[in-house]
C-alpha cells in the first residue's frame, strides 16, 4: 500500500493530471473545516478512554491525531477569499501539522531509548503539553496569519520536513503492524494502513500548485488516515485487569513495552493460568519481579537490561504451562521422573518465548534461572559468569520470595531465615554478590514488598508445617524447582 499509494500520489501531483485543477477556496474552507473539526472531536473520546485505561499507546496516537486535526483546521479557516485574504497561515499550518504530530509521537518513535521510556512513563503530561502547544500555535496563526512566512513549494525546507515526517510515519505504521503480528487483532492492522495514508500527505510538497487533483487527494488521504487511526485505537484491545496487575512492575517503568508484551498470546495464557491457579502464585511472580527490579537498580543494571530482568522474573515459570497439572499440583514428594519433567519447564519456557519477537531477549533468562554457580544447576550445567547476570538475579529473588512467604504447601520462613539460607548457599547455589544485594534490598523494602500484595511472611517458623533448615538443601531445591 505504501509503495502503491506513494506512486499514485506522485503521479497525481506530477503527471498529466497535475495541470487539471478545481480552484475553490470556498470548497476548501467548507470541506477542510468540517472534516478537521470532526476529526478533533473524534479524538476526544479516544483520549478519555486512554486516560481511563492508562494506555500510553492509545493516548499518544490519539493526541497526535488531535494535533493533525487542530492545525489543518487553521488551513481550512484561513482559506483565502472567505474570512481571510491572501495569507501565509493557510500553508504554514499544514507544513507544521505533521512535524508537531511526529513530536507528539516521540514516545512511540523512540520507545527503546531512555528518552522514549521517560516520556512514555509521563505520557499524559507529554501529550497534554503537545496538544496545548498545537492549540496555542493554531490560535496564533488565526490571530496573526502572516507571523510565520510560508515556504515555497518544492523548496529545501518543506522537502526536508516531508522526508523526515514520511520516515517517521512509516516507522509508526511498522510499529502498529508489529502489534498486529503479536496480537492478531485487526484494529492494529487498520491503524497501520491508516498511518500509511497519513504518510502519503507528506507528498503534497512535491507538487507545484494548489487545487490540483493530487492536492485534493492529499486532503482525502489525511482525513481518511486520521479517522482510521482514531477508529482503530477505539477498538484496539486493552489489557485486562489481571494482565495489568501482573505486568505492573513493567508498566510503571515501561508502559509501551508492557502494552506490547501484554498482547502476546503466550503471556495472556500464562497470566490466565496464574488466575486459574490461585492468587498466591500470582502474588509470587509480582513480588519476584518487584524485588528483581529493585535488585537490578541497586546493581546499576542498564535500563534496557533492567526491563529484561523484570520480565524474566515475571515469566520465569512460563514453561510450567507445558507441564502436566497432576505433577505441578502433586501434594507429596515427586518421583525422579516427575522431578525431571518439572525441570524441563526452563527449556519449555525458553522455546515459548522465542516464538514472540518482543520476548526473545527474555528467553535466556527463563532458561537459565535454575542454573547454579557451582555448575550443578539445570538445564545446561552452566558455571559462574557463564550464567547470564539477569538469570542470576531472578534466581536469587525467586528463591528468597519462595522461602520467605507462606505457600500452599508450607508456612513462610520469614525474612531473616530466608536470608540466612541464601547466605549459607551463596557462591554455590546462588551468586554471592547478588545474595548480598538482595539481602540489603529486601531488608530495606521488606514491608513494602509484602504489603503490596497483601501477604506478609509468616514469623512462626516453629510450626511443624514449616520447612526445616536441617532438611536443606534438598528441600530448598524441591520447593524452588
Amino acid at each position: 500500500m505504501l509503495v502503491g499509494g506513494t506512486g499514485l500520489e506522485a503521479w497525481l501531483l506530477l503527471g498529466p493530471l497535475s495541470k487539471r485543477t478545481w480552484t475553490s477556496p470556498v470548497g476548501l474552507f467548507v470541506i477542510v473545516t468540517v472534516a478537521a473539526s470532526l476529526c478533533a472531536v473524534a479524538a476526544i473520546p479516544v483520549l478519555v478512554r486512554a486516560n481511563r485505561t492508562d494506555c500510553a499507546e492509545v493516548g499518544t496516537l490519539g493526541a497526535a491525531m488531535f494535533v493533525l486535526s487542530v492545525l489543518p483546521l487553521v488551513h481550512g479557516l484561513t482559506a483565502p477569499g472567505v474570512w481571510y485574504g491572501p495569507n501565509a497561515a493557510v500553508t504554514t499550518s499544514v507544513l507544521l501539522a505533521s512535524p508537531v504530530a511526529v513530536v507528539t509521537c516521540l514516545p512511540l518513535l523512540a520507545s527503546r531509548s531512555r528518552l522514549g521510556r521517560l516520556l512514555a512513563c509521563r505520557w499524559r503530561l507529554w501529550t497534554t503539553a503537545c496538544m496545548t502547544g498545537a492549540m496555542v500555535l493554531a490560535t496564533t496563526l488565526l490571530i496573526r496569519p502572516d507571523v510565520i512566512a510560508a515556504p515555497a513549494p518544492r523548496s529545501v525546507v518543506p522537502i526536508a520536513i516531508m522526508i523526515a515526517c514520511f520516515s517517521a510515519t512509516v516507522s509508526l505504521s511498522w510499529r502498529q503492524l508489529r502489534l498486529y503480528w503479536i496480537s492478531h487483532h485487526p484494529a492494529f492492522l487498520g491503524a497501520s494502513l491508516a498511518v500509511v495514508s497519513i504518510a502519503l500527505t507528506s507528498t503534497v510538497w512535491m507538487g507545484r500548485n494548489p487545487f490540483t487533483f493530487g492536492w485534493w487527494a492529499v486532503h482525502a488521504f489525511d482525513v481518511f488516515g486520521v479517522f482510521g487511526v482514531l477508529g482503530a485505537m477505539w477498538y484496539a484491545p486493552r489489557l485486562r485487569d489481571t494482565v495489568l496487575e501482573v505486568l505492573e512492575p513493567v508498566l510503571v517503568r515501561d508502559p509501551l513495552a508492557a502494552f506490547e508484551i501484554g498482547l502476546a498470546p503466550v503471556v495472556h495464557e500464562f497470566i490466565a493460568a496464574l488466575a486459574r491457579k490461585d492468587q498466591v502464585t500470582r502474588d509470587h511472580v509480582v513480588r519476584v519481579a518487584e524485588l528483581a527490579g529493585r535488585t537490578g537498580e541497586a546493581l546499576r543494571v542498564p535500563a534496557g537490561q533492567l526491563r529484561q530482568v523484570i520480565l524474566g522474573a515475571l515469566l520465569h515459570d512460563v514453561g510450567k504451562l507445558g507441564i502436566e497439572d497432576t505433577i505441578l499440583t502433586k501434594p507429596g514428594r515427586l518421583t525422579e521422573d516427575e522431578y525431571t519433567a518439572v525441570q524441563r519447564h526452563t527449556i519449555i519456557g525458553d522455546e515459548l518465548l522465542r516464538t514472540v519477537p518482543s520476548l526473545i531477549s527474555v528467553a535466556p533468562i527463563v532458561r537459565a534461572h535454575h542454573e547454579r554457580p557451582d555448575g550443578t544447576g539445570y538445564p545446561d550445567r552452566l558455571v559462574g559468569d557463564a550464567i547470564p547476570l539477569s538469570a542470576r538475579i531472578v534466581a536469587v529473588c525467586d528463591a528468597y520470595d519462595a522461602m520467605a512467604n507462606t505457600r500452599h504447601y508450607r508456612r513462610g520462613m520469614g525474612h531473616d531465615r530466608a536470608i540466612a539460607i541464601l547466605h549459607e548457599h551463596a557462591g554455590t547455589q546462588w551468586d554471592l554478590r547478588i545474595v548480598a544485594t538482595v539481602a540489603t534490598v529486601a531488608e530495606h523494602d521488606a514491608v513494602g514488598i509484602f504489603d503490596h500484595v497483601g501477604h506478609r511472611p509468616d514469623a512462626d517458623v516453629d510450626d511443624p508445617a514449616c520447612t526445616c533448615v536441617d532438611a536443606l538443601p534438598e528441600a530448598v531445591q524441591a520447593l524452588l524447582a
